[in-house]
């Protein structure tokens, strides 16, 4: 059944219903990107949408849509004792039909700060949080009574919730995340795949030459060191291989200096941050992940739905991202071991009509079940009238 008070807001008409969306900082990073996702998708359905960052707006908070009010409430480092009174106040003053609140920060810190008040907190957590300690994974415990869900954007995810946190069932969900799968799907790569060809390959290895890249922050999280290792590999396994990293971050100088010390300059390639991503995913021939550590991966979805097969070694909510039916699939999931990827990406390097039906398959089952769409109507039924 739902509730009364759910239906009544599913009733009401989107503009005269206020949600509330609360991160740390809009950084760089997939649960910041996700945020403004579903924030923009909100607005568009004509609900009013303000977003509350703790600390700072951070890079990619221009991304808002303009009608997305904008709130600051400049946390102090560590604990801000002066946080739950401000945050109280101004949520309450908006009167929220629901709050979602994304990663650990602001899932612990609003949840305290709404204690009592009546409204609707949905917490969202973005990966398998292995990191926390005996004291957060207790928090943890505690505070799931202060919210209405906690939805983990992957299987792994709400099972890390359920089975290590210890959370009840009825308390977690899944919502997968969704792209806007028609861009994705529509991206021509043939242009930037020949400027590669004549910047990174030469003449005598062009017609065989396989762009195999990664997308994504430069931490420790994604493990570029092991793509590096491969690469390394590649050089006499499959030496039309080129590799390419697209994305910035703390990392980027190391990474720098793995490609000179492995002697990979003519293999392998960092390109830094791209605007142009659709095109990017287009023109490559594999899309890979060497994460230690995933959530729910948005760049194995948009690959996919850019008809690109993946190779992503079996972390977190990798299983959840890859395109299945049956015995078709839109690319591999293998061990994190460096000899199970490495091989993995050479063999697909090789067969070209594998990689074209991988490819083939993997765009279709995006178009009809990764799209955005999908997940907005997940979290409008859980923030407004999911059942109690």
């Amino acid at each position: 059944m739902t509730s009364s008070r759910a239906k009544t807001l599913l009733e009401s008409p989107p503009s005269e219903t206020v949600l509330v969306f609360v991160i740390e900082a809009l950084t760089v990073g997939g649960a910041e990107h996700m945020l403004i996702t579903l924030a923009n998708r909100f607005v568009n359905r004509g609900y009013r949408v303000h977003v509350v960052c703790l600390t700072k707006w951070g890079e990619v908070a221009d991304e808002l849509d303009e009608r997305v009010v904008r709130h600051l409430l400049h946390k102090r480092p560590a604990i801000d004792v002066t946080l739950p009174s401000k945050l109280r106040r101004l949520i309450k003053t908006l009167q929220p039909a629901a709050v979602s609140t994304h990663l650990f920060t602001a899932n612990s810190w609003t949840r305290l700060s709404l204690i009592y008040t009546g409204i609707r907190v949905v917490v969202t957590e973005h990966s398998r949080d292995d990191w926390k300690s005996w004291f957060y994974r207790t928090l943890d415990r505690a505070f799931i009574h202060l919210c209405y869900r906690l939805v983990g954007v992957s299987k792994d995810t709400a099972d890390f919730y359920r089975e290590d946190i210890g959370l009840s069932d009825e308390k977690v969900m899944v919502i997968n995340n969704g792209i806007e799968t028609e861009i994705y799907a529509s991206g021509d790569g043939s242009k930037l795949r020949q400027q590669w060809l004549q910047k990174y390959v030469p003449t005598s290895v062009r017609d065989d030459c396989i762009f195999v890249g990664i997308i994504g922050r430069l931490v420790a999280a994604k493990n570029h060191q092991r793509l590096l290792d491969a690469a390394a590999r590649w050089v006499t396994t499959a030496p039309h291989i080129r590799t390419l990293i697209i994305g910035d971050g703390e990392l980027r100088e190391s990474i720098d200096e793995g490609i000179v010390e492995r002697n990979l300059q003519q293999h392998v390639f960092r390109l830094g941050t791209r605007s142009d991503i659709p095109e990017v995913l287009s023109a490559l021939d594999i899309f890979v992940l060497t994460s230690d550590r995933e959530g729910h991966p948005l760049t194995a979805l948009e690959a996919q739905a850019a008809g690109t097969p993946v190779v992503m070694t079996r972390a977190g909510g990798c299983e959840d991202a890859l395109a299945v039916r049956g015995d078709q699939a839109g690319g591999l999931l293998v061990a994190k071991e460096l000899d199970a990827f490495a091989d993995a990406v050479a063999e697909l390097a090789v067969d070209n009509a594998r990689r074209i039906e991988m490819g083939l398959f993997a765009q279709r089952y995006a178009l009809e079940h990764y799209d955005q769409e999908r997940m907005i109507d997940r979290y409008e039924q859980v923030l407004l009238g999911a059942p109690d």
